[in-house]
């Protein structure tokens, strides 16, 4: 009997595998060649065809592009009849479209310091908050302004009919006044197209409102502590927020939605500052840094403190290359974003309530893409400073008495307004109290020169038909992406 391991499997014969019968291994490899001929041949194009084809990519493409270009000259030339309408000489257009082109760049910088001016006749005060105000912020227009209190209240002013026009605030009972905020309101910031308000505070939630009729639009709950920070990139509807949680958000709200988070900080973030591009400068209080948020690269830089630099508390962007900064050691610092180091540190600008006690830098501003920086603190002093045109000097241009503790400041982007609020307290506790101050919103329009009164209205004009263009600019930037 054969072993198991020899004997013979039943069933059919099993075939050869790579050979076929009847065909030689040139025969074998002529077939494979022959059908890959065939399938050649089915795919095959024609050089008329590939030229139709790319004639019509090409031509699809020029039609795009000679669209493009058209809405671009069509607005172009809109533009250019506001400018005649509003009654400019061909020089001043000149140096209108110029201004333009270098706030595009990024490079322009105007020289205001050393004309402005605020005067006490034309101050308007608002006291519609029962306690401290803690932030104010100006609409686009430059005919509103909004603030907000310890009370938990949102309150919007009509600055020409010099009343209060609507209020955001929290009731004991059920209903619409729910969805305001549960606690202090720290910040608010108005849009640039003027359709939402954002305020953010002790409660944690980021709050959307319609700006016309203060009707609540959203919540977004995404930090984790209060909110102490909040602004908008100049032309969009991107919002940056910034938390005690340590953390800087991006949001949308044209999607209405969270972008981005971004994270270094290693300690409160209370300054947030940003214009035309999308990147952000932040202040670290006691982690003694600032840091610069490059979002589509998502990249940081990081910026550290001057040697006897206690916290950094607010700051504010001059141009897309250079920001200033206030720290509670009273000092107030000029960077560049090419330098790790402040360029110049001016120390103890608001004094000293005894020596080794300076009073701190609440509050900074800055009209945006000039000289002229606004600072606040507790001695009864609202102060202007110039920044030299090299970036290394600072100087005091202008002082205006405001009893108090200044919470926030802010100027309108053009310049022409500037906004303030003041009152008995900080605004993150009751270290000191100033019983003989009012809690009250000011407004103080900004007066560019006693003497050259063509230079303040240039400035108002060229706003005014700027602000007209706004939606027209967007909208060539979208279709030229």
């Amino acid at each position: 009997m054969p072993a198991f391991f020899l004997s013979k499997t039943k069933g059919p014969p099993r075939k050869k595998i790579g050979v076929k019968r009847g065909l030689k291994d040139g025969d074998d490899k002529e077939a494979r060649l022959s059908r890959r001929r065939r399938m050649m041949e089915r795919t095959e194009i024609s050089s008329d065809d590939e030229v139709s084809v790319a004639s019509d990519k090409v031509s699809d493409a020029s039609e795009g592009e000679y669209e493009i270009e058209d809405v671009a000259r069509i607005k172009a030339k809109e533009y250019l009849q506001k400018l005649h309408e509003s009654g400019k000489t061909e020089e001043e257009i000149g140096e209108t479209l110029k201004e333009d082109a270098a706030v595009k760049a990024g490079t322009l910088r105007r020289q205001l310091a050393d004309l402005a001016e605020l005067r006490d006749e034309e101050e308007i005060a608002y006291r519609a908050h029962r306690f401290t105000p803690l932030s104010v912020a100006i609409s686009p227009c430059g005919k509103f302004v909004i603030s907000s209190g310890k009370e938990s209240s949102i309150v919007k002013y009509d600055i020409t009919a010099r009343k209060v026009v609507g209020t955001i605030k929290r009731t004991k009972a059920g209903g619409e006044g729910q969805k305001a905020h549960y606690g202090h309101i720290l910040v608010l910031a108005i849009s640039s197209d003027g359709k939402y308000i954002a305020s953010g505070g002790h409660d944690a939630v980021l709050k959307i409102w319609d700006f016309n009729t203060l009707a609540h639009v959203r919540d977004f709950k995404g930090h984790r502590a209060p909110i102490t920070a909040l602004c908008f990139q100049l032309k969009t509807n991107c919002l940056f927020s910034a938390s005690r949680d340590r953390s800087v958000k991006l949001w949308d709200l044209d999607q209405m939605g969270l972008v981005d988070t971004m994270y270094g900080h290693q300690d409160v973030v209370m300054g947030v500052s940003a214009l035309q591009k999308q990147r952000v400068v932040t202040a670290g209080r006691q982690d003694r840094s600032c840091r610069l948020w490059k979002v589509e690269d998502e990249s940081q830089l990081l910026f550290n403190g001057h040697t006897t630099c206690i916290s950094m508390d607010c700051v504010a962007m001059l141009n897309d290359e250079h920001f200033v900064s206030g720290s509670a050691d009273g000092s107030l610092c000029v960077w560049s974003i090419w330098k790790k180091k402040p360029l110049v540190v001016r120390p103890l600008i608001h004094g000293q309530r005894a020596p080794g006690d300076p009073r701190w830098v609440v509050c900074i501003s800055a009209v945006p893409f000039s000289d002229l920086v606004a600072t606040g603190s507790d001695d009864g002093e609202l102060k202007l400073w110039k920044i030299a045109a090299d970036f290394k000097s600072v100087s005091q241009v202008f002082a205006y008495e405001v009893p108090g503790f200044i919470n926030d400041v802010r100027f309108s982007v053009d310049g022409s307004l500037l906004a303030l609020a003041a009152g008995q307290e900080h605004r993150d506790g009751r270290w000191w109290v100033d019983k003989e101050a009012r809690n009250q919103v000011i407004v103080l329009p900004v007066h560019y020169g006693q003497e050259n009164g063509e230079e303040e209205t240039r400035l108002r004009n060229t706003t005014d038909v700027r602000a007209e263009m706004t939606d027209s600019e967007e909208d060539e930037e979208d279709e030229g992406v």
